[in-house]
């Protein structure tokens, strides 16, 4: 912007009239006119500071999808010039008026009326808008739970999964708290005009509070993602420029189609070809795009590992990263003699989050050739006791027609307070107050075995 142009983000409510004339009236004191309103910003222009007088009206009939003021508001809005009010902005159904009067005739002077646009208004815009919001939470959060259920462990201590809950779960109340709200002023404002009064004033102060509520939540989410791998940060970041270039992409298309002079139903027709076109471009080229960057190590790269090793033999050949992360429990540990010529990868990979710590350890040989089992166990750790037992139930839940069925062990000899191996693999889940376990070696282990593995890996 110029040095004689200023935007401001709009932070009240549409029907907010009294507090929106007011901030308004105060940036003219300080010699920042209105020219132009849309839904995100007020855009000023440089004057001399004078004292102005604002007020916002509603005219339901009108839309944001108008080229310019319908002959309806044409002929309002002459009778509010000649009642001494300028049109200062409009968008869609929403006029700003202003005066350099001291005490200018009221516009709206029947509260029913008021009432009446107000509604409708809201009704198209703040009602709908925030209806459709509604339909985040209630795509994702099923979609959360089936990977909840899919796997407890790693999904309680990832934050990005975390983040996701929360701000769907925040989404649901924001929502319901401002559609509360309305619905009380709207109540309220019913019973005032009917007994002779105003329109009762919304609360101003309680939906900024709940504003900024929403975005800090955002803002934690933000942060839960960027927690994550390296390669995630990427991946966020890209979809950030994608879609916000689209939302801003939308605008400058809208505001193209309008000065174009069409017609409502021509604009509102090609602005949703427009829509759908975008979401078919970026649906079927954000994964391409994104499988792209994978190939190039731009996202989702892993973490390097301490070398690298190359295993041929006479039909193929494949490099594999070798780590060397030390682990609370080895093939040494278990009495496998480990030598250079196996090359053994040590791996663990650590996920936390404020509800858990989800730990992931392996040892196998990048050697085809080595006759050292797999040594793959996990660890789960939680204060929550029943966050605990809802991932115990859910690991070791059977299910029909299983190949590989549950089976309960007597949990004493592990020390633990529950114990089960799934039948046909080597498997075993063990439960105990504060960590769940789970280990496997590729092959049934010795009793000395065992008991190592229980010295090393419970609490």
């Amino acid at each position: 912007m110029s040095r004689d142009k200023k935007r401001q983000l709009i932070w009240y409510q549409i029907d907010d009239t009294e507090t929106i004339a007011h901030h308004l009236e105060k940036m003219a004191a300080k010699g920042w006119l209105l020219e132009e309103a849309d839904n995100w910003w007020y855009t000023y222009r440089r004057a001399k500071p004078a004292q102005v007088r604002y007020t916002a009206t509603f005219f339901p009939d009108a839309s944001v999808f108008d080229a310019g003021p319908t002959a309806g508001q044409e002929t309002y809005i002459d009778y509010c010039r000649a009642a001494g009010w300028e049109l200062a902005a409009v968008y869609g159904p929403i006029q700003y008026f202003r005066s350099t009067r001291p005490d200018p005739v009221p516009i709206e002077t029947d509260e029913a009326v008021k009432l009446a646009a107000v509604r409708r208004t809201m009704r198209k815009t703040f009602v709908f808008s925030y209806a459709l919001l509604l339909l985040l939470p209630a795509v994702n959060l099923p979609l959360m739970w089936k990977q909840f259920q899919w796997d407890p462990l790693d999904f309680l201590c990832s934050n990005s999964k975390l983040a996701t809950v929360a701000l769907m779960t925040g989404i649901i109340i924001f929502v319901a708290g401002m559609l509360l709200d309305y619905l009380i002023w709207v109540l309220r404002s019913r019973y005032s005009v009917a007994h002779g009064g105003t329109c009762r004033r919304p609360h101003t102060r309680f939906r900024m509070w709940f504003n900024a509520g929403m975005l800090a939540l955002c803002a934690a989410v933000l942060l839960g993602y960027f927690m994550n791998l390296a390669g995630l940060r990427a991946t966020l970041m890209i979809y950030l420029v994608i879609y916000g270039g689209i939302m801003l992409l939308s605008r400058w298309v809208l505001r193209r189609l309008k000065r174009s002079g069409a017609s409502r139903g021509d604009i509102r027709g090609l602005f949703i070809v427009f829509a759908i076109v975008a979401g078919l471009v970026v649906g079927f080229a954000t994964p391409f795009l994104f499988a792209r960057l994978a190939g190039a190590g731009i996202i989702y790269k892993d973490r390097e590992p301490a070398e690298s090793y190359t295993y041929t033999s006479r039909d193929f050949s494949f490099t594999r990263g070798i780590y060397r992360d030390k682990l609370p429990l080895t093939l040494e540990d278990l009495g496998y003699t480990v030598t250079e010529d196996d090359h053994c990868s040590y791996r663990a990979e650590i996920s936390r989050s404020p509800l858990a710590v989800h730990s992931e350890y392996t040892q196998e040989a990048m050697n085809l050739d080595s006759d050292l089992p797999r040594l793959y166990y996990q660890t789960y750790d939680s204060r929550w006791s029943w966050m605990l037992e809802k991932c115990w139930e859910e690991l070791t839940r059977a299910e029909e027609d299983d190949p590989w069925p549950m089976r309960e062990l007597t949990p004493a000899p592990w020390g633990a307070e529950e114990a089960c191996r799934r039948e046909g693999l080597t498997s075993y889940f063990l439960l105990y107050p504060d960590r769940i376990v789970t280990f496997s070696l590729g092959e049934d282990a010795s009793p000395r075995q065992l008991d190592v593995i229980i010295q090393a890996l419970q609490p």
